[in-house]
């Protein structure tokens, strides 16, 4: 039920205003917060139809923004085989849960999972075609690791594929082989793109995202960023915003070139005119997505250094040459631009990118972006600031697998893995992301690896990037707003702000930091309406 008036008070309030971070109160009328301050004001404002919200001593503070997620795709997770390593922590659970798919489905129809991570395997190694083979012998079978960079495959999926031994490698991708050169069935980057597998349909992506809603209500998001907004995901949200059922802000980011699957929309896009800002509160246009290389996980992010114990430096797809023609013609039509650039020597190509376009057309106030933006050097980060560009800093990958990155990366490079404290001290806006559904959404999550540096083992990754609780908190609120442009209206608990809000069980400035990944969000509200509530925890707050 949508209330015309809420006032919320008796509870800790955090505005995430840097101006006035705290207050007593809060009034929303129609959607908009009216006022912030005490509760004797607040009181005041009082109506026949208003509702009271008494926090108990909880905490109300501005709902969160993902500024860097895949959520139709996260959607159509929800409907695939669940190989997380929570769900599947060996080959062997794995291999149970394909055979439990085919099982149920028809010979020769595709069976499609996500989330396995080979570091978090018993075995510490890749699945291959031979294990699934054991159990799919007649299915199609093809299982995306968690970065989304690499997918294992059956051998019935590669006949189909019409991929064989004599397959080169694709630009940009590689067909691993092992040590006598066969085909191992795992696919990285670009080869990915080779596979027959069928794509989901409408049906399937409202069935996907209406799941992915729900979650993302109880985590507290109510905008997301897509990074990979493709035609059909475009449609989806469209289609759920007319039959007024999206519930929750979409800023689409149009996947730009054909890459890793996905079929890019630079050349539509411009065509018809279609420019950054078009749309509404509920959906708008961000702009263009493209991307330079892979991940640490996969070791296919583009490093100067090779990764440890390796002498592989990863894969760049693009250089400077090739990508700054594209990035100008998106500018040039009025087009920001995000680039995924993890490694170092990504994030160079990127920036210089920018630079030569800058030359002939004005950057600075664009708020462009570089995602994940990894392992930025010393000299990286003076040149971003001098562009404006935002660092859309996956710092929520620390918790998931960044025992995955020190292994890979080492001590001394992981000093500067996703390096919050330096972004601030540089004055480069640098909004947090976990990059659902390469690792579980839940935003405390990256605060908690934000703030301690520490991973899902306990182990501490480094001690120089640690940030405040506050800090962030605005990275996922306000500094996330901020890359939308939207600081004033999202993000923010201040007069005529959108009420997009949450009740939180503590107030995490107060609580032992190793509290916060324990934190529960216990309401949801979009514009003052109520998304998501904890009714056994709410049944008595209201007045």
């Amino acid at each position: 039920m949508k209330y015309e008036n809420l006032i919320f008070l008796n509870g800790d309030v955090l505005t995430m205003n840097d101006e006035t971070p705290t207050a007593d109160a809060v009034v929303v009328k129609n959607g908009i917060i009216t006022y912030v301050g005490g509760e004797k004001e607040a009181l005041s404002w009082r109506e026949d139809n208003t509702e009271i919200i008494d926090l108990d001593g909880r905490t109300l503070m501005p709902s969160f923004i993902e500024s860097h997620i895949h959520p139709s795709i996260y959607g159509l997770t929800l409907l695939e085989v669940d190989c997380k390593p929570t769900s599947t922590p060996s080959i062997d659970h794995l291999l149970d849960k394909v055979r439990g798919k085919v099982s149920n489905t028809p010979k020769g129809q595709w069976i499609k999972g996500w989330g396995w991570d080979d570091s978090k395997l018993v075995e510490k190694r890749n699945p291959t075609r031979w294990d699934l083979d054991q159990v799919a012998p007649d299915h199609p079978v093809v299982l995306k690791r968690t970065c989304a960079h690499m997918s294992v495959v059956n051998s019935k999926a590669l006949e189909l594929s019409g991929i064989s031994e004599d397959t080169p490698n694709p630009d940009g991708g590689n067909l691993e082989r092992d040590e006598h050169g066969k085909l191992s069935g795992l696919l990285q980057e670009k080869a990915q793109g080779l596979l027959a597998a069928p794509k989901y349909g409408h049906a399937d992506m409202i069935e996907g995202m209406k799941l992915a809603q729900k979650q993302f209500a109880q985590w507290g998001i109510t905008t997301v960023h897509d990074m990979s907004t493709q035609t059909a995901d475009l449609q989806l949200y469209q289609y759920l915003l007319e039959k007024d059922e999206l519930d929750v802000r979409v800023r689409p980011w149009i996947w730009a070139i054909d890459q890793n699957g996905f079929d890019g929309s630079l050349d539509e896009v411009v065509s018809v005119g279609l420019r950054s800002g078009f749309g509404n509160d509920m959906l708008k246009i961000q702009g263009l997505k493209f991307m330079l290389d892979g991940s640490v996980g996969g070791k296919t992010a583009a490093v100067t250094e090779p990764f440890e114990g390796t002498n592989e430096t990863g894969i760049l797809y693009d250089d400077e040459s090739e990508i700054f023609p594209l990035m100008k013609k998106g500018i040039e039509s009025g087009l920001r631009i995000a680039i995924h650039a993890i490694g170092d020597r990504a994030i160079e190509v990127a920036i210089r990118a920018y630079e030569k376009i800058n030359e002939t057309n004005d950057l600075t106030s664009m708020r462009n972006r570089i995602e994940h933006c990894a392992l930025p050097a010393w000299d990286h980060l003076q040149r971003m600031k001098r562009l404006g560009l935002v660092a859309a800093s996956s710092v929520g990958f620390l918790y998931h697998i960044g025992d995955n990155y020190l292994n890979k990366l080492g001590k001394e490079r992981m000093k500067g893995v996703f390096p919050q404290k330096s972004f601030k001290e540089f004055g480069i806006v640098a909004p947090g992301n976990s990059d659902l559904p390469v690792n579980d959404g839940n935003p405390w999550l990256g605060v908690y690896g934000a703030v301690t540096r520490k991973s899902s083992s306990g182990q501490v990754l480094d001690d120089s990037q640690n940030i405040s609780v506050w800090d962030a908190l605005k990275a996922y609120t306000r500094d996330a707003a901020y890359s939308s442009f939207e600081e004033q209206a999202i993000g923010v608990i201040k007069p005529m702000a959108k009420a997009d809000l949450m009740v939180i069980s503590d107030n995490p400035l107060k609580v032992d930091v190793e509290k916060l990944i324990d934190m529960k969000v216990e309401r949801t509200y979009l514009e003052g309406r109520l998304v998501y509530c904890d009714s056994t925890i709410f049944e008595a707050m209201k007045g």
